[in-house]
This record gives C-alpha cells, structure tokens and sequence, in this order.
C-alpha cells in the first residue's frame, strides 16, 4: 500500500514535471515565431531639443579687411571751399570678423523625420545667415591710411571720432557683410552644417542621414 502510494506520487511529480516543460517549450517556440516589434528610437525630439538650445548657431567666420574713406568740406554757400582743399578727411583700413550660420529656434519638429527603426534620418534647416548684429570690427589690427584735417572746427563741426561712430563704422560692416557674401561664406555655413549633423546623427547610431537646405544643394555622403 505504501509502496503504491510512493509510485503514484512519483508518477504525478513526473507528469506535473513534463508538462511545465512542455509548456515552456510551447512559449520559447511561440516567442521564436513571433516577431518582436522593433525597438524605436527616439532620435528626433532629442535632436530638436539639442539643436533649439543652442538658437543661433555659427559655423564659420570670415575675417575681412575693408578701406573706407571719410570726407567733410563746408556746407552752404561756403562749399567751394572745399575745392581749396579746406576739408577734413581721412582713410582708414578696418578689419573686422563676419560669422554665419543658422538660427535654430526656426525649427520645428516637422523639420526632423526619423525612421521607426532609427537607422535613417532626415533633417531640414533654415537657410544660412549672415548674424549682422555679431560682426565685429577690430580695431586694434585696424590703421588709418591719411588723416589731414584743414577745416577748421566752426566750418567742419563733426569730430573724427563722431565721423567714425555714425558714418564709418556702419560702412564699414557693410562692406565687409558685403565681402563675406561675395567671398561665398553662406555656402560654406550650408556645408559645413551638413558635415555636422550627419555626423551627430551618426554618433546617435543613425546609419542614412539626408541633410536639406532650402536653396543649396549639399554633396550626399
């Protein structure tokens, strides 16, 4: 009877035994047929969040030297005098830094498009700028050419240093906006930020980067 009883309660040990196995035969085959979704990324928000911290974005300088002349003769009926060489004038060489870049709180999230397994990327940037408000002229490398001031004070009332606040120093940014336009600093900006977002969105683990400028073509890599 007792020996009955031990087999019966081996036999059951072994049974409850084989099915828990089977069972977790059944669930790892069924996790094996079943694909698992893939893994999303959340590459995009990161970025748009990364990028719109930083606003105002520079990626290259030029640094421009520019000439500008400055010239005051009598006014009124006394402007012949000028022609006498009663006049104040002088010339002075400026060389100043132009940056540019791209202002990023311009971004929204419709600009970055990420795929859902990460892997491929496409970015859309505001067009490059020239930040006029952070051109800077630099003086202290900067040399004036002539200088001759035969006007006296009554006849030529503006000082060289109220000449060069209100008339020079605005020409001067000008001019040297212009050069760094005709130099080609915005195309440089435009590949140079391309460089640098697909390597960023590389070292996110986006493998395809596509970067889009609005009127400027970029090599793809």
């Amino acid at each position: 009877m007792k020996k009955s009883i031990v087999q019966s309660a081996v036999t059951g040990l072994v049974t409850i035994a084989l099915i828990v196995l089977a069972w977790k035969a059944l669930d790892f085959a069924r996790d094996l047929l079943v694909a698992r979704p893939a893994q999303v990324v959340e590459v995009g928000p990161a970025l748009l969040e990364q990028v719109q911290r930083v606003n105002k974005q520079i990626f290259v300088e030029h640094y421009i030297s520019t000439d500008v002349s400055y010239t005051e003769t009598p006014q009124g009926w006394l402007q012949p005098l000028g022609a006498l060489g009663i006049k104040q004038e002088f010339v002075i060489l400026l060389r100043g830094q132009v940056p540019a870049g791209m202002d990023l709180s311009q971004m929204s999230s419709k600009d970055i498009w990420v795929s859902s397994d990460g892997r491929r990327a496409q970015v859309m940037l505001p067009a490059p700028q020239i930040f006029e408000e952070n051109v800077t002229v630099d003086l202290a490398n900067s040399r004036i050419f002539t200088n001759s001031d035969a006007c006296p004070g009554f006849l030529c009332p503006t000082g060289q240093l109220e000449a060069y606040q209100r008339i020079v120093e605005p020409e001067a940014r000008a001019r040297l906006i212009a050069s760094a336009e005709e130099a080609g600093i915005l195309s440089q900006a435009a590949a140079d930020a391309e460089i640098y977002y697909e390597q960023l969105l590389n070292a996110l683990g986006v493998a395809e980067v596509r970067v889009v400028i609005p009127g400027y073509t970029v090599a793809q890599r």
